[in-house]
């Protein structure tokens, strides 16, 4: 390839990879950031750490967010866990592309979620109390109805946001532009501080926090991203990641607006009542 055509690059760059907290964390500046989020996690999954570890949790899990995502290493490695979510932004449709038709950006992604478990819903319970809506609308919970399945799960990727001039009066909608990976643990016990029980929970074990987007074009960027441990930022990041992903919708949703897939029901409570009349009722008769 002539000299001319040659991609730009840096004559010459210092990157630095620094030793940060706990023995296994660390800090990376410059060239190829992204590479340092991948070996974290395969780290993490390898149990490289006997910290990483959990009783009763083998489960390597991660909570993601991105502007967007579509490193290969990484959606390798995403594979190898055992449940994963991803929320990026939603992304642009091509006038040119049918609806049915996604384009190659997008089928990657749809390929990792035909290919990978996703996130069970019942190891989080702020996830476990929302439900999917019914023809847009939440539904409507009444006598005899039965929320979500224990097997529920929710797609290894999804998007949040606004398509472009979506906004008011065609402006800029706000976009995801945080890029946290939240690592821990699923775990399941049976017994709870009363007895026989089944717990389910999930337990954040690292966090990384960087510039670089989970892209393969990131690698050639000046970046930044560390791996920390410390409690506050482990409950903050699942708090803010856990707040997306249930807002969130699927990697090419219909609406140009944001409209999250899953909510809180509505409770028809006179009937919820009348019914419960009614089984008073029936127990004083018998």
């Amino acid at each position: 390839m002539a000299d001319e055509e040659a991609r730009p690059e840096f004559e010459q760059w210092y990157d630095r990879v620094l030793d940060v907290g706990p023995v296994g964390n660390q800090a990376f500046f410059g060239r190829d950031v992204l590479a340092g989020l991948v070996r974290g996690i395969r780290d993490f999954r390898q149990h490289r750490q006997q910290r990483w570890k959990h009783y009763h949790g083998p489960g390597a899990t991660l909570l993601g967010c991105a502007m967007w995502m579509d490193d290969p290493d990484l959606l390798d490695e995403l594979a190898k866990l055992q449940a994963a979510c991803v929320v990026v932004s939603k992304q642009s449709r091509d006038k040119k592309v049918q609806p049915q038709d996604l384009p190659y950006k997008l089928r990657r992604l749809a390929d990792l979620n035909a290919r990978t478990p996703g996130l069970p819903v019942r190891y989080f319970p702020s996830l476990e109390q929302l439900t999917t809506l019914v023809d847009g609308e939440p539904p409507v919970i009444g006598p005899g109805w039965s929320l979500s399945p224990g097997d529920e799960t929710i797609p290894t990727v999804r998007t949040i946001g606004f398509r472009k001039g979506a906004g008011a009066n065609g402006s800029m909608p706000p976009i995801l532009h945080a890029k946290l990976a939240l690592l821990g643990r699923l775990w399941d016990h049976d017994e709870d501080d009363f007895g026989p029980a089944d717990v389910t929970a999930f337990t954040p074990k690292r966090l990384w926090i960087g510039s670089a987007n989970f892209t393969a074009s990131s690698r050639r960027s000046l970046e930044f991203g560390f791996w920390t441990e410390d409690p506050v930022l482990l409950r903050g990041a699942e708090a803010f990641l856990l707040d997306l992903i249930s807002s969130s919708e699927g990697v090419d949703p219909d609406a140009d607006v944001h409209i999250p897939e899953r909510t809180l029901p509505d409770y028809d409570l006179a009937a919820m009542a009348e019914a419960a009349a009614e089984l008073r009722l029936t127990d004083l008769g018998d």
